[in-house]
């Protein structure tokens, strides 16, 4: 990745990534406080799809509990799990920032 123009274009992609991620953290974090069945599917559903084009295999994992749970309908156990997804993106976030400076 030694092409100035991939190198952009990564930036480019990851920048795209962190400000699209802010905003689904903070959707997320009223929705485990509203516990709205629909909203939070839908948002978890969003996020795993986030995680999952960027390889994000953690919080992919976590996210696809949760969802799981909301699909489920089981609403507890979904916030629960749905808990532990902004300290994963947070340290993925920092990680993103320092290898990429954004």
């Amino acid at each position: 990745m030694n092409d100035p123009e991939d190198q952009a274009w990564l930036k480019e992609m990851i920048t795209s990534l962190l400000e699209n991620m802010a905003t689904r953290i903070e959707n997320l974090g009223r929705l485990l406080v509203s516990q709205e069945p629909k909203d939070l599917q839908a948002e978890l559903h969003q996020i795993k799809g986030v995680a999952a084009n960027f390889g994000l295999a953690a919080l992919s994992e976590v996210v696809i509990k949760a969802e799981g749970f909301a699909k489920a309908g089981e609403i507890k156990s979904s916030v629960e799990e749905g808990k532990k997804i902004a300290a994963i993106w947070e340290s993925t976030r920092q990680e993103l920032e320092k290898k990429f400076s954004t």
